[in-house]
C-alpha cells in the first residue's frame, strides 16, 4: 500500500501536464467542463452505497464545489497563464491556509507554522517574478487554488463526523460541479479537449487512490507524499513542456522553499 501512495503525487503531476497541453488547443472553460465530466464518471459506482443524510450531503457538496469547481477554475486558468511548474507549488499553499484556518478555529500557533509561513511566502515571492516580470493574475489564481482547497478540507472534516463515505462524497462534489459548469460551458466549443478529458480521468484516479490509501496508511504519511507533487510537476514539465514552461533559478528555488515549508510542517 505504501508503494501505491507514491502514485498519488505522480498522477496529480501528470494531470497538471495534461492540463497545460490542453490549454494550447482548447478554451480553458471548455477544458474544465470536460475534465469534470471525466472525473465524475470515475466515481459513479459509489452511488451503490450512498449516504443520504441531509447534513452530510450539504457539507460534502459544499466541499466539492469549493475544491472541484471554484479551485479547479482557478487552477486551470493559472496553468494556462503561468504554466504547470509555477502553478503547482502555488496551489500547494493549501497546507499553509489549512494551518491558518486552524488557528482561527481554536488551534495553536506553533513554531512550525511560523517557519512554514516564512518559507512559503519567500517561495511565493520568488515564483511571482521568475523572470523579473510578474503575471499577478496567474499567481493570484494559483494561490486561490490553495485557499479554496484548504477551506474545502474543513467541510470534508465536518462531513466525516457524520459518516465516513469518501468515494460517495467525492462523487457528490464532482457531479454538482459538473452541473454548475454546464450552463457556463454548454455553448462553448468542446472540440480538441482530449487532453482535458485525460486530465480529468487521471486526477479522478489520483483522488480514488488517495482515499483508498487513507484507509490503511496514516494521514501523516499520505499528506506529505501527496504534497510532493510540485517536485514531480517540475521534473515532468522539464521533460515534456520544456519550451512552454518557465525554468529559472528563482522559480526552482521558490518551489523548493514552498516544499521545504510543507515538510517542516509535517515533520
Amino acid at each position: 500500500m505504501n508503494y501505491l501512495v507514491l502514485l498519488i503525487p505522480i498522477l496529480f503531476s501528470i494531470h497538471q501536464i495534461l492540463v497545460r497541453k490542453g490549454s494550447s488547443e482548447a478554451e480553458t472553460i471548455s477544458g474544465i467542463y470536460v475534465s469534470l465530466i471525466a472525473s465524475t464518471l470515475i466515481f459513479i459506482p459509489s452511488v451503490q452505497h450512498p449516504t443520504l443524510d441531509r447534513d452530510f450531503i450539504i457539507l460534502m457538496s459544499t466541499a466539492g464545489v469549493l475544491h472541484f469547481f471554484i479551485a479547479r477554475i482557478c487552477f486551470y486558468h493559472a496553468i494556462s497563464r503561468i504554466g504547470a511548474n509555477l502553478s503547482a507549488p502555488l496551489s500547494a499553499t493549501r497546507v499553509f491556509f489549512a494551518a491558518l484556518i486552524g488557528i482561527f478555529v481554536g488551534e495553536y500557533l506553533t513554531i512550525k507554522i511560523v517557519i512554514m509561513s516564512l518559507l512559503i511566502f519567500t517561495g511565493i515571492l520568488l515564483i511571482s517574478r521568475p523572470k523579473g516580470k510578474a503575471d499577478t493574475l496567474g499567481v493570484t489564481l494559483g494561490i486561490l487554488t490553495g485557499f479554496f482547497s484548504a477551506i474545502s478540507s474543513y467541510f470534508v472534516k465536518f462531513g466525516n463526523t457524520i459518516d465516513y463515505n469518501p468515494l460517495f462524497a467525492i462523487f457528490l462534489g464532482f457531479a454538482l460541479s459538473s452541473i454548475l459548469m454546464t450552463p457556463i460551458a454548454i455553448r462553448r466549443d468542446l472540440h480538441n479537449t482530449k487532453w482535458y478529458f485525460a486530465a480529468g480521468v487521471v486526477v479522478g484516479v489520483a483522488h480514488l487512490i488517495r482515499y483508498v490509501a487513507l484507509k490503511e496508511v496514516p494521514v501523516t504519511v499520505v499528506e506529505p507524499i501527496t504534497s510532493s507533487y510540485p517536485l514531480f510537476t517540475l521534473l515532468l514539465s522539464a521533460v515534456f513542456l520544456r519550451e512552454s514552461e518557465i525554468f529559472t533559478a528563482r522559480s526552482i528555488a521558490g518551489t523548493m522553499l514552498i516544499l521545504a515549508g510543507i515538510y517542516i510542517y509535517y515533520a
